[in-house]
């Protein structure tokens, strides 16, 4: 009556099971993109899903699919938490798309699984990951003090913020994002070790094996 439970070990393979058949629908209604014969119009994560249409004819019939799922098998689709995003070409401003009668939002980036990605280069805005990654690292210091061991702080910053940049690597980074997210990386050591910011760290991270 209220859907599987939340962080319960068997929940993902539950609700896997639940709407796979979703999968199956979305391919044999002959939308979204193919890569030869292979049907790559949805992409799913948990309850994530992204579909894919070289067309806005295309997707608004995949959209529909979903629709018709969702009240076929009780599942609610959200429109408020819904976007649309193009790549290649200009945004259809115009063409107004719908799901359960409410019309979503065309939008220059969109956020999927943490990172951003932008409409007009299909790249990832990693910003928001360098943020991230600041601040698990600083909660971390807090957390610790300055008597703790730098091996230490190091196993766990590896262990709980290196993610966030790492996470990156899901999509296509430029050569300037990578230099950001080792600048954050190098940045994270000096503060460990206690060097000067304009100190280099290939002494640090020849030692430790910690190279981004």
């Amino acid at each position: 009556m209220c859907g599987v439970r939340q962080g319960g070990v068997l929940s993902p393979y539950l609700f896997a099971a639940y709407v796979n058949n979703l999968i199956g629908e979305l391919r044999d209604s002959g939308y979204g993109i193919h890569v030869g014969s292979v049907f790559v119009g949805c992409l799913y994560y948990a309850d994530d899903i992204v579909l894919l249409s070289p067309s806005c004819y295309g997707l608004q019939k995949l959209i529909n699919v979903c629709e018709h799922f969702a009240s076929t098998w009780d599942i609610k689709f959200n429109p408020a938490k819904s976007q649309l995003i193009t790549f290649g070409g200009k945004t259809p401003h115009d063409n107004k798309m719908y799901m359960n009668g409410t019309a979503m939002p065309w939008v220059e980036k969109v956020k999927y699984l943490g990172t951003y990605i932008w409409c007009k280069s299909g790249m990832s805005d990693i910003s928001s990951n360098i943020r991230k990654f600041y601040s698990q690292f600083n909660n971390i210091l807090f957390v610790l003090g300055k008597s703790t061991q730098e091996m230490t702080t190091l196993h766990l910053t590896k262990s709980h913020c290196l993610s966030a940049l790492l996470y990156c690597e899901t999509w296509s980074l430029t050569s300037f994002d990578l230099h950001k997210a080792s600048v954050a990386w190098n940045n994270s050591l000096r503060k460990i070790f206690c060097c000067c910011w304009k100190d280099h760290c290939n002494t640090s991270v020849a030692s430790c094996q910690c190279r981004f």
